[in-house]
């Protein structure tokens, strides 16, 4: 079984009909068509191109062609039926990609924040769409006071982290080498993810992130009973410089547990629970210049999408997590991500996040096994 994306522009809503009545299978082998959405082609002078989805068990150069043939075969009939389409364009029809597993394709207009859905039903809409595409956008979870409460502790962590690096790792070139200790890890330039240890940053969660009432609503909707659950604190900070990062999952599906499958709705039937969300509160506005985090909806249903997220730019898929300070971004764990760079001159890009997880969940993926004040170098 594949996925198979294929481009077919000019777009038209009539020949994307026309193509899933006509072709439903290939040399008696079954085809799905799943998805499909309006991408920018950046090889073709950024025009628009039509996206489908297939998926099955077929050779994806028989589907292409099969796809060509009834293009054309519904062009030369409908001119005057197609969505204005000129009959001096001539259709192109090509592969962009193909996966071991669906590709998601991010439908247009579909909102991901919590504080847009009806009062009366928002906490089941919001669980919906979180078990859905993986991740929502949650406004104001912070206030301004809490927002300052909180940088005044992330500041002090940062700058005494930062002077035991100096004084007891002075081989590490801090913003360049790529590190990992147990307070802090260094996976790209100018990036750092910094553990919040001390009892007043944990009291702070405790009180308003766990207390805040939607928060602790929406959380045991998705992983359980508060009982159950326990978090990690830490701030996710780039420095001016910071680049692209790739991208990547946080945490991996467990073991033996089930993806999505190949089920339209497997994500619905399937698709095993979450054990671990994320919950990102940026502490100042996010924008263009100072970066923000990108994430691929949907991701988060496949274990095998893993090295696909440049397939997300592409097709158009990803959603820009640019927010202001206070607000919340909620991720599964095993959503596909990754960093903008920070394009200011002097500004630190603080993003706290706490990791929601089942007690039986302990991480160590991300952050090394000795202290910096001890042991081996801590260089990767």
């Amino acid at each position: 079984m594949i996925c198979l994306l294929i481009g077919v522009a000019p777009p038209s809503k009539s020949v994307l009909g026309y193509i899933q009545n006509r072709i439903s299978e290939i040399d008696g082998k079954k085809i799905e068509w799943h998805d499909s959405k309006i991408a920018i082609d950046a090889d073709d002078n950024d025009n628009p191109t039509l996206i489908l989805s297939a998926v099955g068990d077929f050779n994806p150069d028989e589907v292409l062609c099969s796809v060509n043939t009834e293009v054309r075969k519904f062009l030369s009939e409908n001119y005057e039926q197609n969505d204005n389409l000129e009959r001096e364009v001539p259709p192109r029809c090509e592969i962009w990609a193909s996966a071991p597993c669906p590709l998601p394709l991010l439908p247009e207009g579909l909102s991901l924040n919590v504080t847009k859905y009806e009062d009366f039903n928002w906490l089941k809409i919001a669980t919906e769409r979180f078990q859905q595409w993986g991740m929502l956008m949650h406004s104001s979870v912070l206030d301004a006071n809490e927002i300052s409460e909180l940088r005044c502790l992330v500041d002090h962590a940062i700058v005494e982290a930062h002077q035991m690096l100096a004084k007891f790792r002075p081989n590490i070139k801090v913003g360049q080498d790529v590190f990992s200790f147990k307070e802090i890890a260094s996976r790209s330039k100018e990036r750092f993810d910094l553990r919040l240890l001390k009892s007043d940053a944990v009291r702070f969660v405790e009180k308003h992130a766990m207390g805040h009432p939607d928060v602790a609503a929406l959380l045991e909707k998705i992983l359980g009973s508060l009982e159950e659950i326990d978090f990690d604190f830490s701030v996710v900070y780039s420095r001016p410089g910071a680049e692209y990062q790739g991208w990547h999952a946080d945490g991996q599906h467990v073991n033996g547990a089930k993806d999505a499958g190949w089920s339209k709705n497997g994500w619905k039937s399937d698709l095993a629970s979450a054990y671990a969300v994320c919950l990102f509160i940026p502490l100042i506005d996010l924008n263009e210049e100072v970066g923000y985090t990108q994430f691929w909806p949907g991701t988060h249903r496949y274990r095998d999408l893993v090295g696909f997220g440049k397939v997300g730019e592409i097709v158009g898929s990803t959603y820009n997590g640019i927010c202001n300070a206070g607000d919340a971004i909620w991720y599964d764990y095993r959503c596909l991500h990754r960093g903008m760079p920070n394009y200011s001159s002097d500004i630190l890009r603080p993003v706290v996040q706490i990791i929601f997880k089942k007690k039986w969940y302990v991480e160590k993926r991300n952050y090394g096994t000795e202290s910096i004040v001890c042991g081996n170098s801590g260089l990767e």
